[in-house]
């Protein structure tokens, strides 16, 4: 057969796409298939990368009307331009997708635009998106499904823009800053593009049906962040559960919600109202039952440690599998993967050990256990907390807000987890993450010679704390 593949990859997000290119360093005849015009799913499309451009304008915008006064830095008239960071962040995007096209060439990936449908076990229909007739037949040894997820919306509400229920994809979107966007869901995408319009002129109110926003990260952080969101005038209300949205009138929008703990009914009216309840797995058209692959009540694809699903040559990654929906787990997920299929011996994927991170300002970061988490598993514990506003680093750069909490076991010392809240703390989480991989102690920590003065100082102080009880400027 002509069309016959060592390894075909379905999806081009993070997991999609490095699968395919390691399938090609180790010699496999590849291909990927990519319903969208763009490759980079998800997360470079209409997730991590534009929102994290928006975040970032939206940031300097905001340091510019309420900081740069006290460096000394004062404008006549400051103003943003919509557009102009719209424009941005399409462009970003742009760059990225001709980027991963380039490394499609480069390794010799075949690309087929459409739809994957599984025919049988070993082949692959690949069908217009549009027309919905067969462009294509692919036959494989392995595949790999890394389709992605979508957002989740209520059952008794449809995302529908002229309505103005809108998702994640469609916030990012938008060609207006909404007077008032509401937000049902406190989690990481809920507070991240509620920070973006917050700070660009938004009045922001985010409804979470849990007691606390980021509930999946440790109580320290969820508390903290609290704090910092409501100090920018973001307002949080907990506890509720959405029993009804409905549009008021061409430009305003109703959402009625009842409180858990005395049924009492509220509404909250504004102009747009985002959904940031979750994502659910994208495995439509597939044709999973043409091959009798196992999915679980939720929809996600069954697979065993070696993310093989019940077709034995068959493996599925990212978020379609469920577990942490995140762009660096698909990608470890691809790369183990490849080499499991090829004979190596790939890394062992502990879950425990990749981060989990929000890009407010300050950033959100956590790796490891919660500090809950260690005391279900009665676990015997130390635990250091430094405050980011004892650094001389954020006293300079004027984010004093946070903290570096570091927790270790009483008797080995180890450390079990470490969560953070503060400036640059994305990237100080891979401190942690390497710590914990070789398994050092919080001495161990201490022990090493931090630069002065930066903000990676609070995890020597929070390691002193741990093992010694005390830190030399606490």
């Amino acid at each position: 057969m002509k069309n016959l593949y060592d390894i075909v990859v379905i999806g081009s997000g993070p997991g999609g796409y490095i699968s395919a290119i390691r399938a090609s360093q180790l010699g496999l005849r590849t291909a990927i298939i990519e319903k969208y015009q763009e490759l980079g799913g998800t997360c470079l499309n209409v997730g991590c990368i534009p929102s994290k451009s928006l975040l970032d304008s939206s940031k300097y915008f905001s340091l510019a009307k309420n900081s740069y006064s006290s460096h000394g830095i004062f404008f006549e008239k400051l103003f943003f331009d919509f557009g102009k960071m719209m424009d941005r962040k399409n462009e970003i995007v742009r760059n990225i997708n001709s980027g991963i096209k380039y490394l499609m060439k480069k390794n010799k990936i075949d690309l087929y635009q459409g739809i994957g449908s599984f025919k049988t076990k070993n082949i692959l229909s690949v069908i217009d998106k549009i027309s919905f007739q067969k462009k294509n037949e692919i036959q494989f040894k392995y595949c790999i499904i890394s389709t992605g997820s979508k957002p989740l919306c209520l059952s008794h509400s449809n995302f529908d823009i002229e309505n103005r229920i809108i998702s994640s994809t469609d916030a990012i979107n938008l060609k207006e800053i909404p007077k008032k966007l509401i937000i049902i869901g406190g989690g990481i995408i809920g507070l991240e593009l509620g920070s973006i319009f917050n700070r660009l002129g938004s009045k922001v109110v985010i409804i979470e049906t849990m007691d606390q926003i980021i509930s999946n990260m440790d109580d320290s952080l969820s508390k903290e962040m609290r704090k910092i969101l409501e100090k920018s005038s973001i307002q949080i209300e907990t506890s509720l559960s959405v029993s009804n949205i409905f549009k008021e009138n061409h430009e305003k929008i109703s959402v009625i919600a009842k409180h858990h703990h005395n049924g009492k009914k509220v509404k909250f009216i504004g102009n747009y109202c985002l959904l940031s309840i979750g994502r659910k797995p994208y495995t439509k058209n597939l044709g999973l039952e043409n091959i009798n692959i196992k999915i679980n009540e939720k929809g996600f694809i069954l697979v065993n440690n070696d993310l093989q699903t019940s077709i034995d040559n068959i493996y599925a990654i990212g978020d379609v599998v469920g577990g942490k929906m995140l762009a660096h787990k698909a990608e470890e997920e691809g790369l183990y993967v490849v080499e499991h299929i090829v004979g190596q011996k790939p890394n062992k994927l502990n879950y425990d050990l990749m981060p989990s991170i929000i890009y407010t300002y300050p950033e959100v970061a956590s790796v490891g256990q919660s500090e809950n988490e260690i005391k279900k598993n009665k676990i015997e514990y130390n635990v250091g907390i430094f405050p980011m506003k004892i650094l001389g680093r954020a006293r300079a750069s004027g984010c004093t807000d946070g903290f570096l909490k570091m927790i270790s076991h009483k008797k080995t010392d180890d450390i079990l987890g470490v969560h953070i809240i503060g400036d640059h703390a994305a990237d100080m989480i891979m401190e942690a993450s390497v710590a914990m991989e070789f398994r050092s102690s919080s001495e161990d920590i201490f022990r090493i010679c931090h630069p002065h003065p930066t903000f990676s100082e609070s995890f020597k102080e929070a390691a002193q704390l741990n093992f010694d009880r005390r830190s030399i400027h606490t």
